[in-house]
C-alpha cells in the first residue's frame, strides 16, 4: 500500500511536468511572431528585452537565495554571456529579414551541431546513426527553404543571419556546460543576462538605434521578456525536478511547427505542402537524433 500511496504523487508531478513543459514550449514558439509584430529593429528588441530579463533575474536570485551573483559566476559567465547576446541579437535580426518557418527550422538543427561537438570536445560517443538521422533532417531543411511561397518574406541574408544564430547558441551551451553542473538556474540566469546585455549595447549604439522604442514596440519587448525571458527558461527548471531531459528534448524538437502554426493564425502566412514534409522531416530527424544521443549517454 505505501509504494502505491508513494507512486500515485509521482505520476501526479509527471503529468504536471509535461504539462509546464508545454507550457515553456508554447513561450518559445511564438516568439519568433512577437518579433515579427514588434515592428522594432531587431538588435533594439533584443538589447531592451535582455536588460529587462536581467533586472528580473537579479530579483529572482535575490528573493530565493537572499544573494546577487558573485564576481567568480560573472567570470564564469563571461564567454556564454558573449555568446547569448550576439546569439540573440542575430535571431531576432534574421527574424524580421526572413520567414517564421525559415528561421524556426534553420534554428531547430542545433542538436546537428552539438553531437558531434560533443564527440570532439568532451569525448562523447558519436553513433554512426546520429548522422544519418541528421541527413534527415538536413533534406527537409531543404525542402522548407527552397520551396517557400513566392510572394513570402523568406530572404537568403535572413536565413545566413538566424544560422550564424544558431552556431552562436550551439558555442553558448558549449560554453556554457561548467555553469550548468555547478550553478543553480537562477545564478546562471543573474550571471548570463547581464554579460548578454552589455554585448548587445556597443551594437545598438553604433547603429544608433538605442531609443529606436515606441509604445508599440515597448509591448512586445515586455511580452518577450515575459515570456522567452522568465517563464519558459522557469518552466523548463522546474519540469525538470519531474520530466527526464530526454523527454523534455524530445518534446521540445516540436516547437518549429508550432511557431509556424502562429504565423498562420496571427500573421496570415501560408505554407506549401512540400515545405509541410519537409518540417516533418526536420522533426523525424531530430527525435531520432535526440534519442539516439540520449541512449548513448545512458
Amino acid at each position: 500500500m505505501t509504494d502505491v500511496a508513494e507512486a500515485v504523487p509521482v505520476a501526479r508531478q509527471r503529468r504536471v511536468g509535461l504539462l509546464v513543459v508545454l507550457g515553456a514550449i508554447v513561450c518559445f514558439s511564438i516568439s519568433s511572431t512577437l518579433i515579427k509584430k514588434a515592428g522594432a529593429p531587431g538588435p533594439t528588441l533584443a538589447f531592451w528585452r535582455m536588460v529587462l530579463a536581467s533586472i528580473i533575474w537579479t530579483a529572482v536570485l535575490r528573493i530565493t537565495q537572499h544573494r546577487f551573483v558573485s564576481r567568480a559566476e560573472l567570470k564564469m559567465a563571461v564567454l556564454p554571456g558573449i555568446a547569448f547576446g550576439l546569439n540573440i541579437t542575430c535571431f531576432f535580426t534574421g527574424v524580421t529579414h526572413t520567414s517564421v518557418a525559415n528561421a524556426e527550422f534553420i534554428g531547430a538543427l542545433t542538436p546537428l551541431i552539438l553531437v558531434p561537438a560533443g564527440a570532439i570536445i568532451f569525448s562523447e560517443h558519436l553513433h554512426g546513426q546520429s548522422l544519418l538521422f541528421g541527413l534527415v533532417s538536413l533534406a527537409g531543411l531543404a525542402l522548407v527553404l527552397f520551396f517557400g511561397p513566392p510572394n513570402g518574406d523568406a530572404s537568403w541574408l535572413g536565413n545566413g543571419i538566424i544560422f550564424v544564430a544558431m552556431l552562436l547558441w550551439s558555442i553558448y551551451l558549449i560554453t556554457s556546460r561548467r555553469m550548468r553542473i555547478t550553478m543553480t538556474v537562477e545564478s546562471i540566469m543573474a550571471s548570463v543576462m547581464p554579460v548578454a546585455s552589455l554585448t548587445i549595447l556597443p551594437i545598438v549604439v553604433f547603429n544608433g538605434q538605442i531609443d529606436d522604442v515606441t509604445a508599440r514596440s515597448a509591448l512586445f519587448i515586455l511580452l518577450l521578456t515575459v515570456l522567452t525571458g522568465t517563464l519558459a527558461h522557469g518552466f523548463i527548471v522546474h519540469a525538470q525536478r519531474a520530466v527526464p531531459v530526454g523527454t523534455i528534448s524530445i518534446m521540445q524538437v516540436g516547437q518549429p511547427a508550432l511557431a509556424v502554426l502562429w504565423t498562420l493564425l496571427l500573421l496570415g502566412r501560408s505554407v506549401r505542402p512540400i515545405q509541410v514534409l519537409g518540417m516533418a522531416m526536420v522533426i523525424g530527424g531530430l527525435v531520432l537524433v535526440t534519442v539516439q544521443t540520449q541512449r548513448n549517454r545512458a
